[in-house]
């Protein structure tokens, strides 16, 4: 191995350390560079810590794999060059990807509203009960209140938030009930 790889191999090396800061930090500010390109342009994705990354372990690595079959380091730095600018680019595309990735909104307590459910403690009439509600993913508890009292094991909808831990509730109609099986009346 000559002197000319384990250089490249070392620069190579050095791009892992950047790339492992690139999940601490995501970007870095290079000096007193101002290329009015935000955090959304091309300059800001190449000069990402990923979009150095794999500009420096193109270089490096490719640099070595080069100079080891032709043993000329002029060639080889051309050639890890070559290898390094298309990673370099390639990691600020994903970066830009994962960057614009949208995401839901995060759910507030008013989105509940219309959401089906079933009492788990009996709604008295002007009392509280519970209701167990798919939420957000999931299924979650609230407080409950309903005009009519409610008995366990009875489907409602929620009608109104009142707290972020309480609702109102209404039971069910028939006809919105998804376990209930569709009935013919005589006649049909």
């Amino acid at each position: 191995m000559s002197v000319a790889t384990l250089v490249f191999l070392c620069i190579g090396g050095f791009s892992l350390l950047v790339l492992v800061l690139s999940f601490f930090g995501g970007h870095v500010h290079v000096g007193h560079l101002h290329l009015h390109a935000g955090h959304h342009g091309f300059a800001a994705r190449v000069l990402s810590l990923p979009g150095i990354a794999g500009l420096i372990g193109g270089f490096g690595f490719g640099g070595a794999i080069a100079d080891e079959g032709l043993h000329s380091a002029g060639l080889a730095a051309g050639i890890g060059l070559a290898v390094g600018v298309p990673l370099s680019w390639a990691a600020g595309r994903l970066m830009a990807a994962a960057d614009g990735m949208s995401t839901d909104a995060t759910p507030s307590s008013g989105d509940v509203v219309g959401a089906t459910g079933v009492v788990v403690s009996p709604v008295p009439e002007h009392g509280l009960g519970q209701v167990r509600v798919l939420f957000a993913g999931q299924e979650t508890k609230f407080n409950a209140r309903s005009e009519h009292p409610l008995a366990l094991g009875v489907r409602v909808i929620v009608v109104d938030v009142l707290t972020p831990t309480s609702v109102l509730v209404d039971p069910l109609p028939g006809f919105l009930d998804a376990r209930r099986p569709n009935v013919q009346k005589e006649g049909q």
